[in-house]
């Protein structure tokens, strides 16, 4: 199996602002900036501020970016980890200024603790924040969050996370950010030795996801070949497959190009009854149905991990996660391997994947030149360390989880390329798993969404306001 030979361990889940300064000049659409001949650091270059016409000097501002699990003390637990903190203290050098990732107040006090900060709005202190979906939206509609749109930065530059960037989009104007790679989610985890046992070679799969054919209908083929009465009694005791109905509906929808829930035009609405999604949705019931292994009387609500890791099923959707060294598929008996969820008739021709990524934010209260110096510091907090900017890098953290290279290569790379935000999480006491269990329980799709569209929309009207 093909090792990175350099690759960076980030020591937290950064997310950055990148910069174009008004004097670049631009080629290919890329902004050009200026470097010093002078100031460098292992081949890297300090950048030349277009208003002094030297090195960017910050004037010794301090910047701290407030997470809920890091300790700014902790040593390095590696020569990478080393490296870059030896870089980011080269560049607090170089551009006089100081920057400093830490906890505020642990996971639970966070939202609580960052909303106080921003009604203090003490703008002569520099903080940038992260956070999740409990403060996001909220934050939001409290216009805690100062938009991004006015920094002038290129926000097309490959790393910056789209769809955060996207995530609270209105217009032009959008209030969230997101550094790096987004974390592999939802796909469908298949047993090698299953398939090969009903004639179905498992590298069949990996060659449908790569030429594009790994559709609905390849996936209910293969599964309808699995599911069978195997003593003739008239009862079925093979099933293809046994998945969590919340994670496979919604990610259904996502591969038709639907969605449960949709943020258009700065409001919250429900699309769970489109066009496209109802045909997700009625498919989705048709494969629970016909070849998902039902819960038994003595089965626990998460049965369907038990089926997958013993061998009973091919086919489990679930998060990538489960296959990492601490995960529930990482000592199964049988090979396995990992494909995207399968595209749907009306999909965008891309596989489709959903996220749920935390949100760098930066407060409102500060004017236009100071949020442009936080922005511009935080890039330089969060550059690549020289030496450590292989492409390929990501994957090394990958191979411990997989028993297939193609997983990581092809499948892994397609989540990433292909990352979309879910927007449903954000929307405080709206569960929507409620329309995925009556659903896969064999519920009509539409007679379950008029059952439940009132309750949704007062949520959503709540919000909206």
């Amino acid at each position: 199996m093909k090792k990175i030979g350099k690759v960076l361990v980030a020591t937290s889940l950064l997310a950055s602002l990148a910069f174009v300064s008004c004097g670049g000049d631009k080629k290919d659409g890329a902004a050009k900036v200026k470097r010093s001949k002078d100031a460098t650091y292992k081949g890297y270059s300090a950048e030349i501020d277009p208003a002094t016409g030297k090195v960017y000097d910050f004037g010794g501002m301090e910047v701290t970016i407030y997470d809920w699990w890091t300790n700014p003390d902790a040593e390095a637990a590696s020569t990478q980890q080393a490296d870059q903190m030896a870089f980011r203290a080269w560049m607090e050098k170089t551009y006089n200024f100081k920057a400093v990732q830490k906890d505020l107040a642990g996971w639970a006090n966070h939202p609580t603790e960052v909303a106080n900060a921003c009604i203090t709005a003490d703008s002569s202190k520099y903080a940038v924040y992260i956070v999740d979906h409990r403060s996001a939206l909220a934050g939001l509609q409290q216009g805690f969050w100062a938009d991004l749109s006015k920094t002038g930065l290129d926000w097309k530059k490959a790393k910056w996370d789209q769809g955060l960037i996207n995530k609270l989009r209105n217009g032009d104007s959008f209030y969230t950010f997101g550094y790096g790679k987004p974390e592999p989610r939802t796909g469908v985890f298949f047993n090698k030795r299953i398939l090969q046992e009903n004639g179905v070679d498992p590298e069949s799969l990996y060659d449908m996801q790569k030429d594009g054919t790994w559709t609905w209908a390849a996936f209910e083929e293969i599964c309808a070949k699995l599911t069978k009465d195997t003593d003739n009694d008239g009862i079925i005791d093979q099933y293809a497959m046994a998945s969590k109905n919340d994670l496979f509906g919604p990610i259904a929808l996502e591969s038709n190009n639907a969605a449960i829930i949709s943020y258009i035009d700065g409001k919250f609405v429900n699309t769970s009854n489109s066009d496209n999604a109802m045909e997700a949705w009625n498919w989705t019931r048709d494969m629970f149905q016909k070849y998902q292994r039902p819960q038994g009387a003595d089965d626990q609500w998460d049965y369907y991990f038990g089926c997958f890791q013993n061998g009973e099923v091919a086919f489990i959707v679930e998060d990538e996660y489960n296959a990492q060294p601490n995960g529930k598929f990482a000592s199964m008996k049988d090979d396995y391997g990992f494909v995207c969820f399968p595209k749907g008739p009306k999909g965008t021709g891309k596989y489709p994947s959903l996220n749920s990524s935390n949100m760098w934010v930066i407060p409102s209260y500060y004017d236009d030149a100071t949020l442009a110096k936080i922005a511009k510091i935080v890039d330089f907090y969060t550059e690549d360390v020289p030496e450590y900017d292989d492409p390929e890098a990501w994957k090394e953290g990958y191979w411990s989880s997989f028993r297939d290279e193609r997983a990581v290569n092809e499948t892994l790379q397609l989540m990433m390329d292909n990352a979309t935000e879910s927007i449903q999480t954000l929307v405080p006491d709206l569960n929507v798993a409620e329309m995925s269990w009556s659903i896969c329980g064999g519920a009509d799709p539409m007679e379950t969404y008029e059952t439940l569209k009132d309750s949704w929309q007062s949520r959503l009207d709540a919000v909206n306001k």
